[in-house]
């Protein structure tokens, strides 16, 4: 197996495609994972993170491939990311319809915050949120297969010459992956642009840091936990 995975992609992809798959894979594999945690008599919020520590060993794994990641955005590149971030959460909390994939929120449950072990996990769950899945998320929707729609060799394409198929196509994949599908389509429009006309991806991880950061705390301090 591992040696068919490496013969179809390359090592430039595998670095942009494995943390992100290993995540989803994570995630759509919860309630065993939760099962399995129960039957050792361990606490079932470790699921998100196990699969963020999971994504983090990969992109450790592959950190020297990722050159996207060595240019830092400029001060001003910095405060467009952080109002873009703001904008996509401010889409994001529209009151959508059910058909968009609007959330009811008497459906949705709260997590405990009785004592110091339950402030842990959800500080685990807001970091991951934040600070984790951007980066994975970045490097596959935006630095892989924005570029790779534009041509196979995807290293070698330049973000400004991204055509608007590739960002339309990414950023409808990138709704497909999100409930609020409107939302997360407008969401990978804005990421996809950032990338497009900086040329540097932090302004998009940046931005989709923001976004997920304060998503999370508006969650939790305004008990929207429908979001998460």
């Amino acid at each position: 197996m591992s040696f068919q995975l490496r013969s179809l992609f390359t090592l430039h992809e595998r670095a942009r495609i494995f943390p992100f798959i290993g995540f989803i894979l994570l995630l759509a594999c919860e309630p065993l994972l939760a099962s399995a945690l129960s039957w050792l008599e361990l606490p079932t919020q470790a699921t998100y993170l196990l699969r963020t520590l999971a994504a983090v060993a990969l992109l450790i794994h592959y950190r020297r491939d990722y050159v996207e990641l060595s240019q830092a955005p400029t001060a001003y590149q910095g405060v467009i990311a952080i109002v873009s971030g703001l904008l996509v959460f401010a889409i994001w909390i529209l009151p959508y319809p059910q058909w968009m994939g609007g959330y009811v929120a008497a459906d949705s449950k709260a997590l405990p915050l009785h004592d110091a072990l339950d402030m842990f996990w959800l500080i685990c769950r807001w970091t991951g949120s934040a600070l984790v899945v951007p980066v994975i998320e970045e490097l596959f929707w935006r630095a892989y297969l924005l570029r790779r729609l534009e041509q196979a060799e995807f290293m070698a394409v330049s973000p400004a010459s991204v055509g608007y198929y590739a960002v339309a196509v990414s950023s409808v994949l990138f709704a497909v992956e999100h409930q609020l599908w409107l939302a997360g389509l407008l969401a990978g429009l804005v990421y996809a642009s950032l990338y497009r006309r900086f040329q540097v991806l932090w302004v998009a991880v940046l931005a989709h840091m923001v976004t997920n950061a304060v998503l999370g705390a508006w969650v939790v301090l305004g008990g929207q936990w429908q979001y998460w």
